[in-house]
């Protein structure tokens, strides 16, 4: 081996460890742990959100009754127990979710 490839050799493991040690500087672990911690919070708050409104969705007792119009008289009505009223058949059993 040559003068010249073995200090090519060492000059490449320093580059290397010096890449290494930039790499872990406490400044960029310090950044590196508050970005984990604002994604971590972040994605907690959205997710609790969303899980509260489909679940007061789905929990909500409201009546939300409809139209239903395809059914256009009294006896068809009133046969899939529904209520007739000013010429309409009413749903009160409708899903907000439907």
């Amino acid at each position: 081996m040559s003068l010249a490839s073995i200090e090519r050799q060492l000059q490449h493991k320093l580059d290397f460890k010096q890449a290494v040690t930039h790499k872990y500087h406490p400044v960029n672990v310090v950044l590196f742990v508050v970005a984990l911690i604002i994604l971590g919070s972040s994605s907690f708050i959205i997710a609790s959100y969303v899980l509260s409104s489909v679940s007061s969705i789905i929990s909500s007792s409201d009546v939300n009754p409809t139209s239903i119009p395809w059914i256009d008289n009294k006896f068809d009505c009133q046969s899939s127990n529904r209520t007739w009223r000013d010429n309409k058949c009413w749903d009160y059993e409708h899903s907000p979710m439907f």
